[in-house]
């Protein structure tokens, strides 16, 4: 366990998640998570975390007793509390008292404004997001420009979003090494909690269709969370969502038109370099199982942000790159 002290608000399935990598893949979690805080009882917490739809049950043993949540013999304070009903200061000033090196935060609603009111009151001395938030210090995407974070700058941190930090990592080394005129961006996207189950209504109204029964488009920032990153992009990405009846996994479907003559044989071979090397562990080139393609819930609990599906890489008149991959 590390001595950084953080804190998380938002146990979504985000929130949730980070609490299962940090108990699940050390013994005592990684991190000294101090205190957590959501909207919910900590029973239901609890009773969420110990019996997960998606990814089963943790391989850490979960309880509550009193205000604490016991995660692998750990205990975490639990706090209730709906940051929406007063000004976010107000509403998580008790956890001053933790001296939060740290702050995570996984609602997905809260604004730069919010954030910046946590610092400002010795709530945190960091902000972590889970999503590009307008007026954020720094955008970044572990493995592409995570060097770039300065402490003495960089107060409010966006980690990009799910299909951010799996498309810029494949921009990365496309636009390093042969350059990327335009490219048309696709994600396939499952359900989220936000869409409904049978038809009501959403303030974007195709969301608000039965998500179980229909495929469903919509927007995405992908292309604006990639050119935050790499700002080289900015104009150069064109992209649209569809959301699927599908519990995880993403998958991006893009076409380029690189800047120069490029091969297959070209871009295998970077891909290839970079994920046994500089990108190791962050991106994969798969290749499938004994011959045979696997669909996507067999990336479940991957820990890279990308997989390259290698037998659907082609380039077409030396200009024009396809390729799909998982997030």
């Amino acid at each position: 366990m590390t001595s950084l002290n953080v804190g998380i608000v938002g146990l979504g399935r985000i929130g949730r998640g980070v609490l299962r990598g940090n108990f699940g893949q050390t013994k005592g979690g990684r991190f000294n998570i101090r205190v957590v805080c959501d909207v919910m009882a900590i029973d239901h917490v609890a009773y969420l975390l110990a019996n997960d739809s998606t990814y089963g049950r943790p391989r850490f043993h979960v309880d509550c007793d009193g205000d604490d949540l016991i995660l692998d013999g750990q205990r975490v304070r639990y706090q209730q509390v709906d940051r929406r009903r007063s000004a976010p200061e107000d509403s998580l000033n008790s956890l001053k008292q933790y001296n939060l090196d740290v702050l995570f935060d996984a609602t997905g609603t809260a604004s730069n404004n919010d954030f910046r009111a946590l610092i400002t009151h010795n709530i945190a001395k960091k902000v972590l997001c889970t999503w590009n938030v307008a007026g954020c210090d720094i955008s970044l995407v572990f493995g592409v420009n995570n060097h770039d974070y300065d402490p003495l700058r960089h107060d409010v941190i966006s980690a990009s979003t799910c299909t951010g930090n799996a498309l810029v990592p494949i921009c990365h080394i496309l636009d390093k090494h042969i350059g990327i005129d335009f490219a048309r961006v696709i994600t396939i996207h499952p359900q989220l909690s936000d869409q409904r189950v049978l038809d009501g209504y959403h303030s974007s109204s195709q969301l608000g269709r039965g998500c179980a029964a229909s495929i469903i488009p919509t927007s995405t920032n992908v292309g604006k969370s990639t050119a935050l990153v790499l700002p080289n992009l900015e104009g150069k990405l064109e992209a649209m969502s569809y959301r699927v009846p599908t519990a995880i996994v993403s998958v991006i479907d893009m076409t380029a038109t690189l800047a120069r003559q490029s091969s297959l044989e070209e871009c295998t071979r970077l891909f290839e370099d970079y994920a046994k090397n500089q990108l190791a562990g962050i991106i994969c080139c798969d290749h499938g199982a004994w011959g045979h393609q696997k669909a996507s819930i067999d990336y479940l609990e991957t820990e890279y942000s990308s997989i390259v599906l290698m037998n659907h890489l082609s380039v077409n008149h030396g200009r024009q790159l396809g390729q799909g991959n998982r997030a």
